[in-house]
């Protein structure tokens, strides 16, 4: 009898593992996804005509910002210099690059960019920096609010063995979509027709290569979707995988739909200014401006970690590592964009939180409250009363 009820009850388990694993599946099937063969042919699926490329990827030419057979370019620049503004990653930290921002902006330092670049919680500041004005005490509202349960939502480990992430992703997507409502999608199109460029950073991540998204471009364009579009591409760029499920894009090749996966813009780069090396100093000239561009550079976070001991514990291990990897990619990413502004006679500058902070977390939250508000004033303070712009790396 004992061996009966063995039997029943581990077939009972094997059903239910069974039903847990179809349960959890993804309806994102391989067969539908795009492969090594057709991944930089495709395109995007309902764009209609526009003038400019809705995203390029990160090796190609930028052609449509400057013409070599006329010298012209579509970018308009307000004063005697072109100014571009990069903004990085950082998770959590994104708080200190809000406070620079609005520091700058409150002390009248803040420059009219032309070209705003963003990548993961530098995404979700750029469009705020990219309409200026009105914008600045929405982004942050944005910022400081964001927490642990309006962007992770319900967490299930389980979801990593069989899904794509522990969180599902919603309280992600709506955090972003009531962030970015549909007037702004409008002001983002404004600013675009007016000579202004939007890109955001995300990682194609079956091929790991960074794509750039023509933000603006999108917004002023006829597409039916191209809110939901540019919703999935901040969500894509904030993106950390495990933590949040990847963005599917759905593109077209030779007729037939398929379906993009796309993460964490971090994962390919930490912060980006110019597509395959692009050289602004053509805009600059084919403007008739005297003044070499500027780009300034906010890193939402350390260029040194500081001596910390470890516990010899796997995650804490884990942590570390990652932790290690992304700040060498950063310096490395910094140190490509230093020399490529020598070489093309761009002038950069850059800020970042330096060795002086040294507030730690109140919580084990992903977005501590405290740390939002102390870092936040560190960047306000810097700002407004530092000197927040260097020029060399430590």
């Amino acid at each position: 009898m004992s061996l009966i009820m063995n039997r029943l009850i581990s077939s009972g388990f094997t059903v239910a593992l069974s039903l847990l694993v179809v349960a959890c599946s993804s309806p994102h099937t391989l067969d539908v996804r795009v492969h090594k063969d057709n991944y930089k042919e495709v395109v995007v699926e309902e764009a209609i005509s526009v003038k400019e490329p809705l995203r390029m990827w990160a090796s190609e030419n930028p052609d449509f910002l400057y013409s070599p057979t006329d010298q012209t370019t579509p970018i308009s620049v307000s004063g005697e210099q072109l100014n571009i503004l990069a903004l990085s990653g950082g998770g959590a930290n994104g708080a200190f690059g809000a406070g620079i921002l609005i520091g700058l902006e409150e002390s009248g330092q803040l420059k009219d960019y032309s070209i705003v670049t963003g990548i993961s919680a530098g995404a979700l500041m750029a469009p705020f920096v990219f309409i200026g004005g009105d914008a600045f005490p929405k982004m942050k509202e944005v910022m400081l609010n964001i927490n642990d349960k309006s962007v992770l939502g319900k967490k299930n480990f389980l979801n990593t063995v069989f899904k794509d992430a522990f969180t599902d992703g919603k309280n992600l997507n709506q955090f972003i979509a009531q962030a970015f409502p549909e007037p702004m999608i409008e002001q983002i199109a404004a600013r675009h027709r007016s000579g202004k460029r939007l890109f955001i950073g995300s990682t194609h991540f079956d091929s790991g290569e960074l794509v750039i998204w023509n933000v603006g471009a999108i917004a002023n364009s006829d597409m039916p979707d191209k809110s939901e579009l540019i919703y999935k591409v901040l969500a894509a760029s904030a993106s950390i995988p495990g933590v949040f499920p990847p963005q599917f894009i759905n593109v077209e090749y030779e007729g037939k739909s398929y379906e993009e996966l796309h993460v964490d813009g971090g994962l390919a780069a930490q912060v980006f200014f110019n597509p395959s090396n692009f050289d602004y100093q053509q805009i600059s000239d084919a403007l008739g401006l005297e003044k070499p561009p500027q780009l300034d550079v906010i890193r939402n976070g350390a260029l040194k970690a500081p001596y910390h001991s470890l516990r010899d514990k796997g995650l804490d291990l884990v942590a570390k590592s990652v932790s290690s990897l992304t700040l060498a990619q950063t310096r490395g990413d910094l140190y490509r964009m230093k020399y490529i502004s020598e070489i093309n006679n761009i002038d950069m500058q850059f800020t970042y939180i330096e060795h002086d902070f040294g507030y730690a977390k109140r919580t084990k939250d992903m977005f501590d409250e405290h740390y939002l508000l102390t870092i936040y004033e560190y960047g306000y303070h810097k700002a407004t009363q530092g000197k927040p712009w260097v020029t060399e790396l430590p």
